[in-house]
């Protein structure tokens, strides 16, 4: 159910404008700065009433995004039903979703055809391999949150606490932040045309940022999980992650883009100790420095073979199931 929109007297604008609306004040934003100057005789010069208006250009896009559905973006295409691995994106649906957002009359052209750049190469990387989403699985992009305000949901009455701060004054318009009192910031760009203030960029939508999350098929870095453990996989090393206070490091020695192997060491920053050291009786153990396992993917799993069979075996059955497994899922990067 959609969370009903309440309006919010302008004594509580003003307030949060004067609390928040500091022109000194550091932004924080993610979204790249461009063409920035730091003389303020350069920079957009906005007034308090420009500062209202922000606010309630903010509330209306939230407001918008609230209405018939417009906070869905970038719908997946399966070309047979029975398909559990999607082609691409519905390029009707996403014109379709164009023409809502020019038609809203809260976005700059600069906005849409960055938003519109982004689902083009979302549906390029899809149909040549290099992004899968499978069918009922979270994008392979993004955090698994809602890019419009990188939340899960929106709190309940959240136009009557949605405040913005850290304005920041550019030559070609003003950054600042968007918050509604659930720890979320939310960066956007608002530029002003024909005397009307517009959105021009919006964190979540940022071209660079969005391509830095894609999960790429043919590309084995990133996070994989079996029941365990999670194995967060970079160029050079490998953690496993048995939670958040303990994680065992391991070197990585690159074969291909989808191929690599795993180098034994003892190296982590645990609070108990996993059982890696014990040799359960055998003479051919893991040795610290020496390759422990090849690590291939292959149709978006990636494959475990462990040159330590037999320890492996005996770890498995001595000491803990599920960490040193055949198999292993890639993890979205929200979790």
């Amino acid at each position: 159910m959609r969370t009903k929109i309440k309006s919010v007297a302008l004594t509580t604008i003003v307030i949060a404008i004067l609390v928040g609306c500091n022109p000194d004040s550091k932004s924080k934003h993610t979204i790249p700065k461009k063409d920035t100057v730091a003389a303020s005789t350069k920079a957009t010069p906005y007034s308090p009433q420009d500062s209202i208006a922000l606010l309630q250009l903010t509330k209306n896009l939230y407001q918008w995004t609230q209405t018939d559905d417009n906070d869905d973006y970038f719908s997946p295409l399966l070309k047979e039903k029975t398909d559990t691995i999607y082609v691409g994106l519905d390029m009707k649906l996403h014109q379709k979703k164009l023409q809502k957002i020019r038609g809203s009359g809260l976005f700059s052209e600069t906005f849409i055809s960055s938003y519109n750049k982004i689902a083009m190469t979302i549906d390029a990387k899809m149909k040549d391999g290099t992004l899968l989403w499978k069918v009922g699985e979270l994008p392979p992009f993004g955090n698994g949150a809602n890019l419009w305000c990188n939340c899960q949901d929106v709190p309940d009455d959240f136009l009557s606490k949605l405040y913005i701060m850290h304005m920041q004054s550019e030559k070609d318009g003003i950054f600042y932040n968007r918050a509604w009192g659930d720890g979320i910031v939310y960066n956007l760009k608002a530029v002003k045309e024909n005397n009307q203030w517009i959105i021009s960029e919006m964190e979540g939508f940022d071209y660079n940022s969005l391509l830095s999350t894609f999960q790429k098929q043919n590309d084995y870095t990133g996070k994989w999980a079996n029941e365990m453990v999670t194995l967060n996989i970079g160029e050079s090393s490998l953690a496993f992650e048995y939670h958040g206070q303990c994680v065992y490091f391991y070197p990585v020695k690159k074969i291909s883009s989808t191929e690599f192997e795993m180098i034994w060491a003892r190296d982590m920053d645990c609070k108990f100790d996993n059982g890696t050291k014990e040799t359960f009786g055998l003479k051919e153990i893991p040795e610290v420095g020496k390759p422990f396992a090849k690590f291939t993917l292959k149709n978006g799993t990636l494959y475990a073979e462990y040159y330590y069979a037999e320890w492996v075996k005996r770890y498995t059955e001595q000491v803990q199931n599920d960490v040193f497994t055949p198999e292993y899922s890639r993890k979205n990067k929200n979790n």
